[in-house]
């Protein structure tokens, strides 16, 4: 496999934080979210920077360590939905706020991508955008080889949280056809909370 995922988990919120590295790289690391940002700076060794971080939405628990990574690293990339761009300014949009720790996104490097973009990251290794709004307007999940990373937009065993700031339930199901529809057979599911799985393991009939 030519990617080497590490996961780092906030605690409080059981939220992941997946550190990316290549086999055939040994400087540039992406992230999936960025909940936990203790634990990706510890393991950061000293040749090592984050290139990018990707979101897959903008809660409070999955975007929470994202100015401490940009303080370290200053030029990396925010990869995210244009709702997401617009949620990083808002504390109250990305509910930070609601956690009495207000989150703005100090940075100023941030790229906005849409569904069925493909993203160089290493040699020969890209990443590709799904849209699958429903637990939250801009959700995206992220391909990349035989590994998807879902987010919220599907947690294996729990039913789609669609209650909090513009969940949607038509959207959510709409998302889960179009997750179950692009996953590869032999691909693992790497969601924004729990343990990652295989996709044969994934009981469908839960969501649909």
């Amino acid at each position: 496999m030519p990617l080497k995922i590490a996961t780092k988990k906030n605690l409080l919120y059981n939220a992941n934080t997946y550190l990316i590295r290549s086999n055939f790289n040994d400087d540039e690391c992406y992230l999936i979210d960025i909940g936990n940002a203790a634990d990706v700076l510890n393991d950061i060794s000293c040749h090592e920077y984050i290139k990018g971080i990707f979101l897959t939405h903008p809660h409070y628990d999955h975007i929470c360590g994202i100015n401490q990574i940009v303080d370290r690293f200053p030029n990396c990339t925010v990869f995210c939905s244009e709702y997401t761009k617009i949620a990083l300014a808002d504390s109250k949009v990305n509910l930070s706020f609601y956690h009495q720790t207000p989150i703005i996104y100090k940075g100023e490097n941030i790229k906005v991508i849409a569904d069925n973009e493909c993203i160089a990251l290493f040699h020969n290794i890209h990443l590709e955008v799904v849209a699958t709004p429903g637990h939250n307007e801009g959700s995206l999940t992220f391909k990349i080889e035989d590994s998807i990373f879902t987010g919220d937009s599907l947690i294996p065993g729990t039913p789609v949280v669609t209650k909090l700031k513009s969940g949607n339930k038509n959207q959510a199901l709409s998302s889960i056809i179009k997750i179950r529809n692009s996953i590869a057979k032999n691909a693992t599911v790497y969601p924004g909370h729990g343990e990652s799985v295989f996709v044969d393991e994934i009981n469908w009939d839960l969501y649909l």
